[in-house]
């Protein structure tokens, strides 16, 4: 692993290996293009460690899949994507914890199990535009997880055609019918600040499924 030094206004980094062709630009007086990031020195907290197990827990609950496989194979699939070998929590920083958080949360929502918005807000946990448009592909409420339409956060003219118009580049958030009454009583920047809520963007994709019915538009 490369370290990273700072003497009076230099920084300087030992331990990297380059290829011959780097070394031979650098030879030559070229430059090479890096990319640094530090590694998190804190250790994961308490507070991670039980939304991990809570969340898993609730898996086994709503699915009937066993915490602890489910829990080893998203570290699985977390060591894959991250090019890591952890092989147990007690080597999880903060941010290795919560990375795994978001792989559980998306796998939780690609699977369609409803997630408690009390234990999110609990453990401060928001949805981001990712989980949102994932949830709008699985027309899944963003607040409870309860049966979801689209709610237009970018207004598009009352009494146009939702299936004709086009949505692309709008904001949308899934919705079920109470919490759209409640963003349109309260106004939806009160109700995104309200939820701590992230709007994704209509995209080909999710504008397809709403030209072609599969996914409805609230009017």
């Amino acid at each position: 692993m490369a370290k990273l030094r700072k003497h009076n206004n230099t920084m300087t980094v030992s331990g990297v290996k380059l290829n011959q062709a780097d070394m031979l630009l650098l030879d030559s007086g070229g430059e090479l293009d890096v990319h640094v990031s530090t590694v998190d020195q804190r250790f994961m907290t308490d507070q991670q460690r039980r939304f991990i197990f809570a969340l898993c827990g609730i898996v086994e609950y709503q699915s009937g899949i066993d915490s602890e496989y489910f829990r080893a194979t998203a570290m699985t699939i977390y060591n894959n994507v991250y090019g890591l070998k952890l092989e147990s929590l007690t080597q999880y920083s903060m941010t290795n914890a919560n990375q795994l958080i978001d792989i559980i949360i998306t796998t939780m929502i690609e699977k369609k199990i409803p997630i408690e918005g009390d234990l999110l807000k609990q453990n401060e946990f928001n949805f981001n535009a990712d989980h949102t448009y994932l949830l709008c592909l699985k027309r899944t409420c963003v607040i409870c997880g309860k049966r979801a339409d689209l709610h237009h956060v970018d207004t598009v003219g009352m009494g146009m055609d939702r299936k004709k118009i086009s949505h692309i580049g709008k904001r949308m958030l899934p919705l079920c019918r109470v919490h759209h009454n409640e963003a349109h009583t309260i106004g939806d920047k009160t109700f995104i600040e309200r939820y701590h809520l992230e709007p994704t963007i209509i995209d080909k994709k999710l504008e397809h499924f709403i030209k072609t019915g599969k996914i409805k538009v609230f009017e």
